[in-house]
């Protein structure tokens, strides 16, 4: 499961990082995947699967700023 190894922060600064949003659920799931052969050695894995949603802004700045949780 993707919020077994990686945070919501970690999540979105994947996401927001990718450049072709296509690819972006796509690549959360390697992460995960990756991520939990690191901190879950030798257990079995869950499956991992992930959407993501885009929310379009009426500003052009707030769509070029990283989105950052209020944590």
């Amino acid at each position: 499961m993707v919020w077994d190894v990686i945070s919501n922060q970690e999540a979105i600064e994947i996401v927001s990082s990718t450049p072709e949003r296509e690819e972006s659920s796509k690549r959360l799931v390697e992460s995960a995947v990756s991520a939990w052969k690191c901190k879950r050695r030798g257990i079995a894995m869950d499956d991992i699967s992930a959407i993501c949603l885009f929310f379009h802004s009426s500003s052009t700045s707030q769509q070029d700023d990283p989105i950052k949780l209020p944590y």
